[in-house]
């Protein structure tokens, strides 16, 4: 199920009516002349009134036309005592709704939403096209004591709730803008990892390729290496990866749930290295290295999972026959898992350094990021735009792939053929389809978009951006041309 699109980051600049107003008025001065990044300008404009009983007027300007607009008229006789101008309005509802055929706003500043607002009148009416045209940031002027009225309009919360006074307030508005910066290259790459995963994974599995879980982790070894070089603190590369694992849920071809979890612990993995060691040599080896071994692993530990001691017992007992009846040394699990996690951890680590030592990504993976930058937001929803099948088609899906079976099938057979009673294996069947169950229905519960939005509720404003952005770069086009409201003295009434 899709959603309308709808700005990243939406900021909050609270306060009195005139400190609010004259916040937001530096800030959009100071930036209104880059039109090519969509700045609006919202700050009042000397006239009659006072700033407790409102203005006597407001008026309205869209940067690129050549005039100011009237947008409301005191009138006494009128509760709110405001009578707004019909043609104005209409005028604004044309322009916002044109927003969207328009190149995408990197900022959209409106000053102010206040009473009217609140009460779903004045400049809220624009909202739902102001949302559509998905402007990366948004900052609104909010008259103290209605914050929570306002986002009720909204539909959505404050990502950041910044008082207008506060001597902080600008550093952290060039914060919040410099770490948007950053969470958008986090979502890009991780748009361009999942890509990278659904074609190539598809490709890998669909030919029966030895050996593609050491060239998939090879891969994003070297993928989550470039993403890492540029992000502080580094261990934001750890959402590189739940980004690119959250669309493999779409991917048309091979897998789903366990390579979903294979990537995000790789993630998980490479991020706590270099976040704890710093990025540098070491940690990348490091958590190269722990990528491999982690794809090596997996599949074991899901299998033990699903059969327990059983898997091992038969694997010892096969060891066995293999030496009396063949004279083959096998070796041993333990020797044989850590040999086997060692090929992958080396070709991993391998794909790391080599990484780190270009610094840059190589001209293919380049294009794979320009492609990503291109798409812009639509609505959030599967690649393909169809519908997620219901929880037991998923879970269906995993259950029938032959492949699947083939270990408990092999672990039944030895364990017969040892002399183990038919009920033993029957238990043994019962375990590994009622744990299999219940872990693919959890992890097929997961639906990027809610998880997108949870994130967001909990005030990971960040990570809930690179999520959403990586999953809504769908439909073309969004808005340039930014409104600024020029107010005859303090604030709406």
């Amino acid at each position: 199920m899709s959603t309308p699109p709808e700005p990243a980051l939406l900021i909050a600049l609270t306060g009195s009516p005139a400190r609010a107003a004259r916040a937001s008025s530096r800030r959009s001065r100071r930036n209104s002349s880059s039109a090519a990044s969509g700045w609006p300008a919202c700050w009042p404009r000397p006239g009659s009134g006072d700033g407790h009983r409102g203005a006597d007027a407001y008026h309205v300007h869209v940067l690129g036309e050549p005039r100011e607009r009237p947008w409301a008229e005191r009138d006494e006789s009128l509760e709110p005592p405001y009578r707004f101008h019909e043609e104005t309005r209409t005028h604004l509802a044309t322009w916002a709704a044109g927003l969207k055929w328009q190149p995408r706003a990197d900022l959209l500043v409106l000053d102010e939403f206040g009473r009217f607002e609140a009460d779903g009148g004045g400049l809220l009416p624009l909202w739902p096209d102001l949302a559509a045209a998905a402007p990366r940031i948004v900052v609104i002027a909010v008259r103290a004591g209605y914050v929570s009225l306002v986002e009720a309009r909204l539909g959505r919360k404050f990502d950041l709730c910044l008082a207008a006074a506060h001597p902080a307030t600008p550093e952290r508005l060039r914060q919040a803008c410099a770490d948007f910066g950053e969470w958008t290259q986090v979502g890009l790459w991780g748009g361009a990892a999942g890509s990278i995963e659904m074609t190539l994974g598809s490709a890998l599995h669909s030919m029966k390729v030895p050996l593609r879980g050491a060239a998939l982790s090879s891969v994003q070894a070297a993928t989550l290496t470039f993403a890492s070089a540029r992000l502080n603190p580094p261990g934001r590369v750890a959402w590189v990866a739940f980004v690119s694992a959250g669309l493999k849920a779409f991917s048309p071809g091979g897998g789903r749930v366990r390579p979903m979890v294979a990537i995000a612990l790789q993630g998980t993995l490479f991020s706590a290295a270099v976040q704890l060691l710093g990025w540098n040599f070491l940690s990348v080896l490091l958590g190269g290295a722990a990528i491999g071994a982690w794809a090596a692993l997996q599949g074991f530990l899901l299998q033990y999972l699903l059969l327990g001691d059983d898997l091992v017992e038969a694997y010892g007992k096969v060891v066995r026959w293999l030496a009396d009846h063949w004279q083959v040394q096998a070796p041993s699990m333990p020797v044989l898992l850590a040999a086997w996690a060692a090929l992958h951890a080396l070709l991993a680590a391998a794909a790391a350094v080599s990484a780190w030592k270009l610094r840059a990504p190589p001209r293919a993976l380049r294009a794979i990021l320009d492609r990503e930058a291109a798409k812009t937001p639509g609505a959030p929803s599967a690649p393909d735009g169809t519908a997620r099948p219901p929880l037991f088609r998923r879970v269906a899906r995993e259950f029938g792939r032959w492949h699947f079976w083939v270990p408990l099938a092999a672990v039944a057979f030895v364990l017969l053929a040892n002399g183990r009673s038919w009920e033993h294996v029957a238990w043994l069947a019962a375990r590994f389809v009622a744990v299999g169950a219940v872990f693919f229905a959890l992890l097929s519960l997961f639906q990027p978009a809610r998880f997108a939005a949870a994130l967001r509720r909990r005030g990971w404003w960040g990570p809930a951006a690179a999520f959403g952005e990586a999953l809504a770069r769908r439909a073309p086009g969004n808005s340039r041309g930014m409104p600024r409201i020029h107010r005859r003295h303090a604030a709406f009434a």
